[in-house]
């Protein structure tokens, strides 16, 4: 899919005469100069009109492609439009605030409701991708992994599924800011820990002694030893988590590579990888969704009523090839921008993570670009039928 921009035009500009040059009537052709009794005769200029550009500023290729899916997607039309008026509306803030600050205080009955919404958001997962059910393996075989896994409603659902599997959750500490882990079963253990810091896991075998965290990452490479065949990614950025304030501005580009890493490197050959993804359309994700392309089977999911007035929604991964050359270069990149967000940067504490080139950019719109709308198109469709109920899109 090419697309192309057109550049700007330039702009003419008179430039008037310098100042010996300048005369009170511009428009005559010469004038009398008295000079010691000599009379010069002054052949004048005109002004010199000079064609001044201005920079060209050329559209991104994810600009342009954005651009062409108003004209061509409907849906996806009608969704930046109602986006448009929640975001001009203050009710669309308050709206996002309350969600925002429940989350953030869900405790006891709250927490619980919580929970079950996502056994509920589970089941009907495996109802539209079966994702969940891997009777593919040998029974007794069957491994989940759970990465940031509280309150444990995925896994929950996950072991419904798969009556004699076991799983394994990481978490981050309650003490830290992490939530509670409503799953109490004999076939699930939980380790607790924050997930950005397993540093030797992520390819650093000696922590920077400079860095104001040096005693808080760990050389552990949790589970080593063990291959499962349903990882589940759905880490978010807690707004509870007490972290240090260097952290803030790439904590979210961390949580994002440590969960890749590790799921990439712990997911058994042909197993399935469920990740919590935002924003469909936004380059880093489709990115994503086109590194997964290369060595997976992949498809989308959004429930129809839950948390369907946002953006977010599911990849889902299935026939994962760990060991292909496509996977291993995505987590040598996962890696690099796991270093870059921990420590890089003049203060050598994290860097913000740079721009896509363009060339690549188009390169993956050109290659990807008609697969991605159609993967895309029925999660637009929710979450804009969703907003187009609320009042604050009306």
């Amino acid at each position: 899919m090419h697309l192309f921009a057109n550049g700007d035009k330039a702009e003419s500009k008179l430039i008037p005469p310098s100042p010996e040059r300048s005369f009170s009537k511009m428009s005559q052709k010469s004038c009398f100069d008295i000079d010691k009794g000599a009379v010069h005769v002054i052949e004048m200029k005109a002004p010199i009109e000079v064609i001044e550009t201005s920079p060209v500023i050329t559209p991104s290729p994810i600009t342009i492609f954005h651009q062409h899916l108003r004209q061509a997607e409907p849906v996806y039309a009608v969704l930046m439009e109602l986006k448009k008026k929640g975001w001009n509306n203050s009710k669309g803030d308050e709206h996002f605030q309350y969600q925002r600050q429940r989350a953030d205080t869900a405790t006891g009955k709250a927490a619980a409701k919580f929970y079950q919404m996502m056994q509920e958001i589970g089941d009907e997962m495996q109802a539209a991708t079966g994702a969940l059910c891997q009777n593919n393996r040998p029974e007794d075989g069957v491994g989940i992994l759970d990465l940031c896994m509280a309150p444990g409603g995925y896994t929950a659902s996950a072991l419904k599924y798969n009556p004699r599997a076991k799983a394994i959750g990481i978490t981050l500490p309650p003490d830290k800011g992490g939530h509670e882990v409503f799953l109490n079963s004999y076939r699930s253990t939980v380790l607790y820990h924050d997930i950005t810091m397993f540093a030797k896991e992520f390819g650093v075998d000696e922590v920077p002694s400079t860095h104001p965290g040096h005693d808080s990452f760990s050389l552990e490479r949790p589970f080593i030893n063990q291959r499962f065949d349903f990882v589940i990614c759905d880490g978010q950025v807690l707004r509870t988590h007490k972290r240090p304030e260097y952290r803030e501005r790439t904590e979210a580009n961390r949580l994002t590579s440590s969960q890749l890493i590790l799921a990439l490197q712990r997911i058994r050959h042909g197993g399935t990888l469920v990740i919590l993804l935002h924003k469909i359309e936004a380059l880093d994700t489709m990115e994503l969704l086109y590194l997964f392309s290369q060595f997976s089977d992949i498809e989308v999911f959004r429930p129809l009523r839950k948390h369907a007035i946002r953006s977010t929604f599911y990849l889902i991964a299935k026939n994962v090839q760990p060991s292909v050359e496509s996977a291993r270069v995505a987590v040598i990149a996962w890696k690099r921008a796991w270093w870059n967000a921990t420590f890089g940067g003049e203060q050598g504490v994290g860097a913000q993570r740079l721009d896509k080139d363009d060339k690549y950019a188009q390169a993956i719109i050109d290659s990807f670009g008609d697969r991605f709308t159609t993967l895309a198109r029925p999660v637009w469709k929710i979450q804009a039928d969703a907003l187009s109920r609320t009042d604050f899109t009306q």
